[in-house]
């Protein structure tokens, strides 16, 4: 039973990326999973249900990214771009953003959904935040992180449009920015 509960978030999460939230069906999931939708009603009663299930495994997911930054970092051989990559590596070039898909929904959602996100959506900001703070402590970082998130996130939606070139020189410019900015807090 937990296996399949498991195989309908991760295909919903699928399709979050690759759809959006909103444009998918408990049809959908029993046809691809050949199932019955009451079989996805039984693991998951209302599709707001699901889409928690979704967030809560977005955020374990981010956590485990910011632990294994965090790890290097405190070891001397890591960077806090390294989550940002972790994160953007996950995201395939025609997918989208699994938390800014979700975001994108928002108005349409119930009020606990929209909480979930939120606090998912603020959550990225905080750890992005913490291994700042921890790479270079004597930084002032709320801007650079949320700016940095912004970009990406928004180079991410480009990508789908106009290519993997400009993605790549995009990233490459806010990299710079970032290491830029954080080298320069380190250093003093």
């Amino acid at each position: 039973m937990a296996a399949k509960r498991e195989e309908i978030i991760n295909y919903a999460l699928r399709l979050i990326r690759c759809r959006s939230f909103s444009s998918f069906s408990y049809a959908d999931i029993a046809r691809e999973m050949q199932m019955t939708k009451a079989a996805v009603h039984y693991h998951f009663e209302k599709k707001d249900d699901l889409g928690i299930a979704v967030c809560e495994l977005i955020e374990k997911k981010l956590f485990m990214s910011f632990e294994q930054c965090l790890h290097a970092i405190k070891e001397g051989k890591g960077h806090p771009w390294s989550f940002i990559e972790s994160r953007v590596n996950t995201i395939a070039t025609d997918e989208i953003c699994p938390i800014l898909s979700l975001q994108s929904d928002y108005e349409n959602l119930s009020e606990q959904l929209k909480a979930k996100i939120k606090h998912l959506s603020l959550y990225e900001i905080e750890l992005l935040g913490d291994l700042v703070k921890e790479y270079a402590p004597a930084s002032k970082h709320d801007e650079l992180v949320v700016s940095t998130l912004m970009s990406i996130k928004g180079a991410l939606q480009y990508r789908r449009i106009v290519g993997e070139a400009l993605f790549a020189e995009t990233v490459a410019a806010v990299k710079k920015q970032f290491y830029t900015f954080l080298e320069d807090k380190v250093e003093n």
